[in-house]
């Protein structure tokens, strides 16, 4: 027989009875009570079956488990109101293999809160007018407990009103259950509870102030009121002084007076004792009528229940003469120079916002300015009485007065300004009558020689000058703008072929019958050496006899042409090839001479060359 042992070897880890585990603890459970035992089974044996036990996570320092027994304690007092929920990971660990288990923990609740009411006491007001079942009051308590335990019901304990009001008991609500009378009773005192479902409760004290009602009108002591007033009474005066009556007693009976319409102005003022006044300067002008509405209130302390009383008061304001005339006329007039003598200019108006004689108007010149105008009293047109020239005066200022026949009248003036409107009656005359220039016959094309101006006193497009070119321009060698009168070469120019001109300007204005003036523009070209040298002749031809004696002897006269004129046009000859041997000479003015006598054996034709240069620049 053989007997062999087997040797344990830790190849098993614990194991918890089931992964997860959910708990319901009831609150206020703490302090070192035991919640469970854990117990997780190791199937090995010996040192591999020690099992250690330990929270991982989820205690929140409100869990501990005991490593070696597996108890898990409730290290502090459980408050569901603060935690209701926790989930623990506890591990158990024989040393070399562990698991895990998750434990969810519920805090139920406990009755531990008593009911708070929201206030230390409640006071309500009660108007004695209020409809039976209104509502007149509510009440509220809290309970921080959950379910049953914070479900509140509302009860009266103590009730001196006889069961005049009813306390509903979910809401809190206080309903009226009969007619209140203020003069029976004034306030209710009743002590109510609020007790929860565990039944925990508290009480407090509710008062109900009953109100009394204003149920009597304030009354004018007559139903409408009338008065006259001159308008520049000061502010402050005293227009009329109201007598109302109210029944009623204390709040209810003072009384509040106001303006409600008839016054959007902003004119009067009425105290609380009745005086109706003049809070600003009146003007008839503006307002001449009024027709009040006086609304007088009890105060009584609700505004719902405050009676009110309206009463009608008319104001006629008299006129003083306080305002001047008023020019409503333009203050700017136009009329043509050529107007006729006697004719209406323009007709001055003004207005007087007074009544009676303190608004008829009568009308007057200041200045008459030359005697150029004269003024109608009563209807105020004013007429022309001399010659107008715009060209000497072309504006008036004519001041006119107007005077009210108030005691004492007033005045006021106007300025009326008479614009002397023009007609084309001067000529556009140029400044001379004769302008001269020279410029050189090289001037370019566009380019500016003269500026011509003519002067027309006349205004507008009557004093608008245009400039023309009548005559002397025939092939158009020169341009003129229209509206500045700058004449211009138009075309290039050539002293040979024309050497000056006499252009005739023309200025018209622009007048619906233009008026017009012409002057003389004369335009002298200068020379430039433009022109080269040209023998017209060339090539010359001349005959010698050979053995002449009588030398020097002169055989050619050269001529060559240029059309310049002046120290461009002077020419001067100059020999300059095929005398190689010296045989000839020639003159400055061309006169070529033989002054060697010639061998025609030896040679027989000499070709010369001569030049001939200008003295130009």
């Amino acid at each position: 027989m053989v007997e062999i042992t087997l040797q344990d070897v830790n190849d098993n880890p614990p194991v918890f009875p089931t992964d997860m585990l959910d708990l319901t603890v009831e609150e206020n459970v703490g302090d070192g009570s035991k919640i469970m035992q854990l117990t997780a089974m190791d199937a090995d044996e010996g040192a591999n079956a020690l099992v250690t036990y330990t929270i991982i996570s989820g205690a929140d320092d409100s869990f501990h488990i005991d490593p070696e027994s597996g108890e898990l304690i409730a290290t502090k007092r459980l408050d569901r109101e603060r935690r209701s929920k926790y989930s623990l990971l506890v591990r158990a660990d024989d040393g070399l293999q562990s698991s895990d288990m998750r434990i969810n923990i519920t805090i139920s609740d406990a009755n531990d809160h008593t009911p708070t009411f929201s206030k230390p006491w409640y006071s309500f007001d009660i108007p004695e007018d209020t409809t039976p079942g209104s509502l007149v009051a509510a009440i509220l308590a809290t309970d921080e407990d959950s379910g049953v335990n914070g479900e509140i019901t509302y009860t009266v304990s103590e009730d001196d009103g006889d069961g005049t009001l009813f306390l509903n008991p979910v809401t809190g609500v206080f309903n009226l259950t009969c007619i209140l009378d203020y003069e029976v009773q004034q306030y209710y005192i009743l002590t109510v509870r609020a007790e929860d479902g565990g039944g925990q409760f508290t009480s407090n004290r509710v008062y109900f102030n009953i109100l009394d009602v204003n149920d009597n009108p304030p009354v004018f002591n007559m139903a409408s009121y009338s008065t006259s007033l001159m308008e520049n009474l000061p502010p402050g005066s005293t227009v009329l002084i109201f007598n109302v009556t109210d029944s009623d007693d204390g709040s209810n009976s003072q009384l509040s007076y106001s303006i409600t319409s008839g016054d959007s102005l902003d004119q009067f003022n009425i105290d609380n004792s009745g005086v109706l006044s003049i809070k600003k300067p009146l003007d008839r002008e503006i307002q001449s009528f009024y027709s009040l509405v006086i609304q007088v209130h009890d105060m009584a302390v609700l505004p719902a229940s405050r009676y009110t009383s309206t009463t009608q008061v008319s104001i006629i304001l008299l006129d003083v003469n306080d305002n001047p005339p008023s020019f409503i006329s333009p203050k700017l007039t136009y009329i043509p120079e050529n107007t006729p003598i006697d004719t209406i200019v323009f007709k001055a108006q003004a207005t007087d916002p007074d009544s009676g004689p303190n608004s008829y108007i009568e009308y007057n010149l200041l200045n008459h300015l030359e005697n150029k105008f004269s003024i109608g009293t009563i209807h105020g047109e004013v007429r022309l009485t001399g010659e107008l020239d715009r060209e000497t005066v072309s504006n008036y200022t004519l001041t006119v007065i107007a005077t009210d026949k108030g005691q004492p009248s007033l005045s006021s003036s106007t300025d009326v300004i008479v614009i002397v409107l023009d007609i084309n009656d001067n000529n556009p005359v140029f400044a001379k009558k004769l302008y001269k220039i020279e410029i050189a016959e090289n001037t370019l094309t566009g380019t500016d020689v003269l500026q011509v101006f003519a002067e027309d006193g006349d205004e507008g497009s009557n004093g608008q000058v245009r400039y023309s070119i009548i005559s002397g321009n025939n092939n158009n060698e020169f341009r003129i703008d229209s509206v500045t009168g700058v004449i211009t070469v138009g075309k290039p120019l050539d002293r040979e072929k024309m050497s000056s001109y006499s252009l005739t300007i023309q200025s018209a204005d622009r007048g619906s019958s233009p008026w017009t003036d012409t002057t003389t523009v004369s335009i002298i070209l200068r020379d430039v050496n433009d022109y080269v040298p040209t023998f017209e002749l060339s090539p010359y031809s001349v005959n010698v006899p050979e053995n002449l004696e009588m030398l020097p002897k002169a055989i050619l006269q050269v001529v060559a042409r240029d059309d310049d004129q002046g120290a461009n046009s002077k020419l001067t000859y100059v020999l300059v090839g095929g005398n190689e041997d010296g045989a000839f000479t020639l003159s400055a003015n061309g006169e070529l001479c033989l002054v060697q006598s010639l061998d025609r054996e030896k040679k027989e034709q000499y070709v010369l060359l001569v030049t001939a240069a200008d003295s130009g620049k």
